[in-house]
C-alpha cells in the first residue's frame, strides 16, 4: 500500500515588525492555521510528520 500524500498550502508574508509569519491549509479543506515564525511552523511540521511515520504495529528505527 502507497502512503497516501498530504497536500498543504503554505503562505508566507514578512510583518510590519520584519519578521517572516506563515500560515498553513490542507488543500483538501480545512482549518488555517497561522504562526508568528518560521520556526513555529518547522515545529509544526516535524510533529505532522511524526504523526504520519507512527503507525501502529510498524518497527520503529531505519527502514
Amino acid at each position: 500500500m502507497r502512503p497516501k500524500a498530504v497536500t498543504l498550502i503554505v503562505r508566507m508574508w514578512q510583518g510590519p515588525d520584519g519578521t517572516v509569519k506563515a500560515s498553513v491549509k490542507p488543500a483538501g479543506g480545512g482549518e488555517t492555521q497561522h504562526f508568528p515564525n518560521l520556526a513555529a511552523l518547522l515545529h509544526y511540521l516535524e510533529q505532522t510528520q511524526q504523526a504520519f511515520d507512527v503507525k501502529a504495529g510498524e518497527p520503529q528505527g531505519l527502514r
